[in-house]
């Protein structure tokens, strides 16, 4: 069912709900928690989400290098990695506190993995 004139337009719309979904479900309650924020204000909550996509962009690019850097061995099992790059990010930040390192706050500045 659809209100949109065409099959094709209702499909293409549609092929853009899981990458929305994933990122609301990351947003909420598998990363950010900005359901608990309890803004109702249009204005603040544009402002929030806008940080939010920033950080969410960020973080998944984190776990982007995790993935080609090898980080992801150490921050989830080694035989397989099932986690989204989103999640993947959150953990190797996660890893980052809980051992000492610079938390990366540009692309361009990420530590070396080491082997093992």
């Amino acid at each position: 069912m659809s209100n949109l004139s065409s099959a094709e337009e209702a499909c293409h719309f549609y092929s853009k709900r899981f990458r929305i979904e994933t990122f609301f479900s990351d947003a909420k309650s598998r990363g950010f928690n900005l359901h608990k924020s309890h803004i109702s204000n249009p204005e603040r909550i544009s402002r929030l989400m806008i940080g939010a996509c920033l950080a969410y962009y960020w973080i998944v690019y984190v776990g982007a290098v995790a993935m080609t850097g090898g980080w992801w061995r150490k921050i989830r099992r080694s035989n397989r990695c099932d986690l989204s790059l989103f999640q993947l990010g959150l953990s190797l930040l996660k890893y980052f506190l809980k051992n000492g390192f610079d938390i990366p706050y540009r692309f361009w500045c990420l530590p070396e993995t080491t082997s093992g």
